[in-house]
């Protein structure tokens, strides 16, 4: 199993930021994201279901991405999704923003993958943890970049 928790301060206020994680935006701050199609519930509340269509290089991924908390208070936002991919990985991970000042917000990242077959297992344990901070972190200045960018 993998996990991961990230922090990071992003100057915006935590409104626009938040904004960049509703359904409607998030080929915004996932752009390997095709398609991100309501198949159940509500967008942006517990208990959606999204058919998500995800690219990359010449593979195409398709799963179900299931909402499992979604919270919008003024000061404290939080969303945590979980999917499997390819019936080889569940994967975990939670969104949480909170206000530090009216123009600042703290971004939280964390979650887990986690290999259900021996194949997802053994990929899991060859990978690099290095590679996988990579793509967390990465995710994670995409993420500052367009809420800062959209800050005015």
């Amino acid at each position: 199993m993998v996990k991961w928790k990230e922090q990071m301060i992003i100057d915006a206020p935590i409104e626009k930021v938040w904004n960049l994680f509703q359904d409607e935006q998030i080929q915004r701050i996932m752009p390997k994201v095709e398609s991100h199609d309501l198949l159940e519930g509500e967008n942006n509340a517990t208990g959606a279901k999204h058919a998500q269509v995800y690219t990359e290089g010449k593979q195409q991924q398709r799963y179900i991405v299931e909402t499992l908390s979604y919270v919008d208070e003024p000061d404290r936002k939080y969303r945590e999704t979980a999917f499997e991919m390819g019936h080889m990985f569940k994967v975990r991970y939670a969104f949480s923003l909170k206000q530090e000042s009216a123009q600042s917000t703290r971004f939280i990242y964390e979650g887990q993958n986690k290999g259900i077959s021996v194949t997802g297992k053994m990929m899991l344990l060859a990978g690099s943890k290095k590679a996988a901070r990579n793509t967390v972190l990465n995710f994670m200045n995409r993420v500052k970049q367009q809420a800062e960018s959209e800050n005015e």
